[in-house]
């Protein structure tokens, strides 16, 4: 979607971008640079247009696109800098995969501290989005330092200790403090690259918050939850959990002989857009029956790591199966004070729409402390859940959910969000205006800004003069 050769303006020719969710979709320049010096060069001649840094594009909604102005793809920066092997230090260009770190280190007994559900982001874009997986931690925890190129052209590094209200702001800040250039990011050891995997049954709600609870924080969890189920079968789940297998743990001669095996499957291509009736609440309704109803009641095992963390990541394109119209997902935290009431609330008023998720994972952080002014995580259970947006009326049903969240304090993450509206956001993200701080402080005249700043009026001073409307659901006490 790329191409090199300028017109005769001096720019690419406008794309076509979206999210890996492909909805929304907007036409920006696009171009494609090999490292700083190249942005640096891109971002001096811009001619008053805005810079937004795009990695491979896994980010669901507009995060990474920047209607009519530049968008910078780091995927061609993607050099190894240093590897300190004592501590487990790898520093490493933005464009860097998580793919790319798992072939490289796994053999020498390091994995990702925190992965998401997918291993093809970019380590910049996983730094912006400052993502989370199955661990209860996020990201942010296992960043040594990030290095920024600012508005004014400088180079800086930022950590927890070196001007951290700027490391704070870029965690989870979308690429919007300025273009992360390179990432020194804390691996974890592991002695071997599988998995000691239980898989337990959980009849409801209830139930499965009981695992969760009875699972320590050492543990890597998430539960599939039956979406569309009421009644006393709300919130029937299936709770996957493991932890990295030690040497000892390994029963079969192939894994003793090559403990720290590189996984590399065939994968299955998804070759063109499923019509959009393919995904509708009968088909999704026998779907989870027969999922849920094959599962043992409680299985343990040992698996390979990309079975336990990627399991979609067998299916290329897997987005084509929601249709051409694209898919939203719906990512909501509840904290754990009013966790199990709020997650059934919404829960209930999601299955009362019918409304059917392929995708629909229940998971828990632990007791983290989140600096990060922008990042999602925080203490309590959230849930994701996909829907293609063809699906009548959903970003209607959107709407109303997103008031449920907010009576419960709960939030919405950015990183998979394409359709939130700005007094929403402002109201479950109350350190806006002192990120908004950083931000003008940094970068005073929003050179770098996106589709999603502007729609969530992240921006400072661009709202100005605009009458912001309030929440309109009261917020419960913490």
């Amino acid at each position: 979607m790329t191409t090199s050769i300028l017109n005769s303006n001096g720019r690419p020719p406008m794309t076509a971008l979206s999210g890996w969710g492909r909805y929304p979709i907007s036409r920006a320049y696009h171009y494609q640079v090999q490292g700083p010096s190249e942005a640096l060069r891109l971002l001096a001649g811009r001619q008053g247009m805005s810079v937004i840094a795009r990695g491979a594009g896994r980010a669901y909604g507009d995060a990474a696109q920047n209607k009519d102005n530049l968008c910078l793809e780091l995927t061609p920066a993607n050099r190894f800098l240093g590897f300190d092997e004592k501590r487990g230090i790898l520093h490493a260009e933005a464009g860097v995969t998580l793919e790319q770190i798992i072939e490289t280190f796994v053999p020498r007994g390091w994995f990702l501290p925190v992965t998401p559900g997918t291993k093809y982001p970019t380590l910049g874009g996983s730094v912006a989005c400052d993502v989370h997986g199955k661990s209860h931690c996020q990201l942010a925890h296992f960043v040594e330092r990030v290095h920024l190129l600012l508005a004014d052209g400088s180079v800086v590094a930022c950590s927890p200790r070196e001007r951290p209200d700027l490391f704070w702001a870029t965690m989870g800040g979308m690429g919007l403090t300025g273009l992360i250039v390179s990432v020194e990011l804390r691996l974890r050891p592991i002695e071997s690259s599988y998995v000691n995997y239980e898989g337990v049954k959980a009849r409801d709600l209830e139930h499965i918050f009981r695992l969760f609870e009875e699972s320590g924080e050492q543990d890597m969890t998430v539960a599939w939850i039956d979406c569309l189920a009421r009644g006393r079968n709300l919130g029937r789940s299936i709770m996957m959990r493991g932890r990295f297998a030690r040497k000892k743990d390994l029963r079969l001669r192939a894994q003793r002989q090559n403990p720290l095996a590189v996984m590399r499957k065939p994968r299955i291509t998804i070759p063109f857009d499923f019509p959009e009736i393919t995904l509708n609440p009968l088909s999704m309704g026998l779907f989870n029956f027969a999922y849920y109803g094959k599962h043992p009641r409680q299985v343990k095992t040992i698996m390979d790591y990309d079975a336990f963390f990627y399991p979609l990541d067998a299916f290329l394109h897997w987005n084509r199966g929601y249709g051409r119209r694209g898919m939203v997902q719906y990512q909501y935290l509840i904290p754990s004070k009013h966790s199990f009431e709020g997650i059934k609330k919404v829960l209930e008023a999601i299955s009362a729409t019918g409304k059917a998720s392929f995708l629909a994972v229940l998971k828990k952080f632990g007791n983290l402390q989140n600096k990060g002014m922008l990042s999602f995580p925080m203490p309590g259970y959230f849930i994701a859940l996909d829907f293609p947006v063809g699906n009548g009326g959903i970003l209607k049903h959107m709407e109303k959910w997103d008031e449920l969240v907010l009576q419960y304090g709960g939030r919405l993450y950015l990183g998979k969000d394409s359709r939130m509206r700005p007094d929403t956001f402002a109201a479950m993200y109350p350190r806006l205006k002192e990120w908004q701080a950083i931000k003008a402080k940094v970068d005073p005249e929003n050179v770098f800004s996106s589709d999603l700043a502007r729609r969530l009026h992240l921006l400072p001073g661009a709202a100005a003069g605009r009458k912001r409307s309030k929440p309109r659901v009261k917020l419960r006490s913490k």
